[in-house]
């Protein structure tokens, strides 16, 4: 399921706002070392008073001075070779905003691939856009790209993790028409949402002008040349030259907001009973203050986070982990790469529903930092270990706070520092580590990372999992590991070393995290663990004109232990993927693991002698395709062995996830996303057959997008688990449990802070003693907020 919903889209992410691990230079201040070829290619940025009316029309009289920049180079997936469609992009300034405007000339008009839709929706469709960075320190890059009918779709990029966090959302404007020619899109970016240093000197912003082009295959079309045997894109783009009277100005934002709810509910195992109401009226405001062009503050008091989307289903039958789940809070989600390293040590969906929270995000010279402190009414973290986890929660009040810290030395050395913590009454978490990344070349780096952390448990922590007899508890080794009656600490580190050229990647890692190392703002799911890891992986590129562009052949190998040398898993795996026509690629994964099933006493941490060692091996294929401009369709197939995990024993895996986005029309999208996983084991009963369970999973979202403000969407998320309780020998399994989560919402966005909600949801449920699905929750809401800028 997840691979369905992230993974290609992160690929395509990975591609346009090039994701890819750069090489790095010292802050704005310091001379950065730009390739020749890239200075050739400089853009110097006029300037001009006036302002320009973002309606998608190019008469205005300042493009007539603007900059033009022909987009003749395809630099993804050739070689560097001659568009063969022609792209022109203007772009101009005037101290308050920087447009662009790009003319994108299409041989068809009618094959455009664009449509209506939310922001950040639209990453798949034909889109133009500006990579930008002010500090110039090849470090960090803004991401604006505009879709034929002006959807936005907008990221940051950030060089020392090499993620693209395409969850920013930024307040600029855009408008996108298609013409008879093909389409044109106008831009605005205030200054006011970038950060860079403020002063009357003129100044030189690394740049990239890209048009992503999907037909047969997605062409990635720049007015730069790319070294393929470099994989930092960023270091080598040229430099825009001007911004002398670029400024913030106050850069203030109040946003107040009220939310009205009424939410119910009732006992569905009693037929007599009536609904329980519970109606509500909050109101909030946040605030984001840019004290200087380097440095922003934001702050909210009483938030309301229960109208965001409604998260991907996804399954968790058979599995021993917690599920993640992205953030969508804006409050977090502003400046949130300053607070990025090695590991996730802050995973801000930790924190439930805080009273208020600020955070303090800034930039100096070759200095940054963050800083955020928030008030939660729950306490939740994760209660880790080396064969499951589990989501611990605490009934009481909880201070979360995370400190962030990086001096970039030179062109080739960061180094950082990280704190975070959790405290409540009689529980706290406190974490702090070191860590850095060190470019040998172009092609070669090391990253590292040293953690400590300290901890204190509430006395009866343990009961949050089990009762007094564990040793038929599923959450055992959670339940263990909470039993402290001390404070408590313990290490982890991380050190890796990577190699990406042109034909070649290769991987080396190791880490260690200690049995009591706890990082509980985290998604540290795993402990008491050892891990060493290798990989290679070789490219292969076709000519132009062929029916693939570019394959590769990968091997990877992994051993993991706990903390005593006791065997946990070895996996190794080989996978070939390959580009080919109507934009298909297809991944074939064989693997080969053996590992070890769950603990037979659950009363001990021991592995060996304690488990038992299984052996999967398995075959995996993933295909997607756009046979069509308004089609796109996936296929991810996993056939093989598969641990019974609370069976403990070896089963027969068939799972297949099948995703379908249908844009019906310019304004109407369907995207259906169906999970079928089925595990099957050898019953000694000859009266039943040898099912385990049968899992159905459907996610189906339909929109209807009236204009780039405002639209119509229901969700629908339905599971079904069906268990063989007589194939069930050492659990006691419901044979039936369904569940209904809906959601119809009215949205109109202003901005990304300024909206209208209006909605309803419920949540169904049926098990064995349940004839039908049964509505245990619905809610009614609204929400309005307003964004003021003076």
């Amino acid at each position: 399921m997840q691979k369905l919903s992230c993974s290609s889209f992160i690929l395509l992410i990975s591609i346009i706002t090039s994701s890819e691990v750069c090489a790095s230079s010292k802050a704005s201040e310091l001379t950065v070392k730009v390739p020749a070829a890239s200075q050739s290619q400089n853009l110097t940025i006029p300037y001009q008073q006036n302002t320009i009316n973002i309606d998608g029309d190019l008469s205005d009289d300042m493009w007539q001075n603007a900059l033009s920049v022909s987009l003749d180079i395809v630099n993804s997936p050739w070689d560097n070779l001659p568009s063969p469609i022609k792209t022109t992009a203007k772009i101009i300034e005037n101290g308050k905003y920087i447009y662009i405007a790009f003319i994108a000339n299409d041989p068809d008009p009618k094959k455009i691939q664009g449509f209506l839709g939310d922001r950040d929706t639209k990453w798949f469709d034909d889109i133009v856009g500006i990579k930008l960075d002010p500090h110039n320190n090849r470090r960090l890059n803004y991401e604006f790209f505009v879709n034929p009918f002006g959807v936005q779709n907008d990221a940051i990029f950030n060089e020392i993790t090499g993620e693209a966090n395409d969850l920013w959302d930024g307040i600029w404007y855009s408008y996108g028409k298609i013409t008879e020619h093909g389409y044109q899109v106008e831009m605005a970016i205030p200054y006011s949402i970038l950060n860079f240093e403020e002063n009357n000197e003129e100044k030189k912003w690394a740049i990239e002008l890209v048009r992503s082009y999907p037909r047969e295959t997605r062409l990635r079309i720049s007015h730069v040349p790319l070294d393929r045997n470099n994989p930092c894109w960023l270091c080598q783009y040229p430099e825009a030259v001007g911004f002398k009277n670029a400024k913030t100005g106050t850069n203030l934002r109040l946003t107040p907001a009220v939310t009205a709810s009424s939410a119910q509910s009732k006992d569905i195992y009693n037929p007599q009973s009536n609904w329980d109401k519970d109606n509500d009226i909050e109101a909030g405001i946040d605030l984001r203050w840019g004290i200087d062009a380097n440095t922003s503050l934001n702050a909210t008091i009483n938030p309301d986070f229960s109208t965001v989307e409604a998260d991907a289903g996804q399954l968790s039958v058979n599995k021993t982990f917690s599920l993640f789940y992205n953030e969508k809070r804006a409050f977090f989600l502003d400046n949130t790469d300053y607070f990025k390293s090695n590991y996730d040590l802050v995973y801000t969906r930790n924190i439930a529903d805080p009273d208020y929270g600020a955070k303090l995000t800034g930039r100096s010279d070759e200095h940054s930092y963050g800083m955020f402190i928030t008030n939660d009414t729950e306490t939740n973290f994760v209660m880790p270990g080396n064969l499951s986890a589990n989501i611990a929660s605490l009934s009481q009040e909880s201070h979360s706070s995370a400190l962030r810290y990086r001096y970039d030395h030179n062109d080739n050395l960061s180094v950082g520092a990280i704190s975070t913590l959790r405290k409540s009454d009689d529980y706290h978490n406190y974490l702090a580590g070191l860590d850095g990344k060190y470019r040998i070349n172009n092609s070669n780096w090391f990253r590292a990372q040293l953690l400590s952390s300290q901890t204190q448990y509430p006395e009866d922590l343990d009961s949050n999992f089990c009762g007094e007899d564990l040793s038929s508890c599923p959450f055992a080794e959670q339940a263990l590991r909470s039993q402290q009656e001390d404070e408590f600490t313990d290490q982890a580190i991380k050190l890796d070393f990577n190699h990406d050229s042109e034909y070649w990647l290769a991987h080396v890692g190791h880490e260690n995290i200690g049995e009591d190392f706890r990082a509980d703002l985290g998604y540290m799911t795993k402990v008491d663990l050892q891990k060493s890891q290798a990989s290679i992986g070789r490219r292969f590129y076709s000519e132009q004109g062929s029916l693939w562009q570019e394959a590769k052949l990968s091997g990877r190998w992994h051993i993991i232990e706990n903390e005593n040398s006791e065997f946990i898993e070895r996996y190794l795996s080989t996978n070939f993927e390959i580009d080919g026509p109507k934009q298909l690629y297809t991944d074939i994964r064989l693997s080969h693991a053996e590992k070890v099933g769950l603990r037979h006493d659950n009363t001990v941490l021991t592995i060996d002698g304690n488990t038992n060692q299984f052996t999967e091996n398995q075959i995996n294929v993933y295909v997607k395709a756009r046979p069509h401009p308004r089609f796109y369709m996936s296929v991810d197939m996993t056939l093989g062995d598969k641990i019974d995990y609370y069976n403990d024993r070896l089963g027969d895996l068939q799972e297949l996830s099948t995703n379908l986005t249908w844009n019906v029309t310019n304004h109407l999208e369907i995207d259906i996303t169906h999970t079928l996983s089925q595990l099957e084991a050898d019953n000694h009963n000859p009266k039943f057959d040898d099912n385990v369970y049968t899992a159905n999973l459907t996610d189906v979202r339909i929109s209807y997008q009236f204009d780039v403000r405002s639209y119509l969407k229901l969700s629908l998320v339905y599971t079904d688990i069906d268990r063989n309780k007589y194939n069930n020998p050492k659990i006691n399994v419901s044979e039936k449990s369904n569940n209904l989560s809906s959601q119809l919402i009215y949205a109109y966005k202003v901005n990304p802070q300024t909206v209208f909600f209006l909605g309803y949801s419920d949540n169904s449920y049926q098990d064995d003693y349940l004839n039908d699905l049964e509505r245990e929750e619905r809610t009614f809401f609204t929400k309005l907020s307003y964004s003021w800028m003076p």
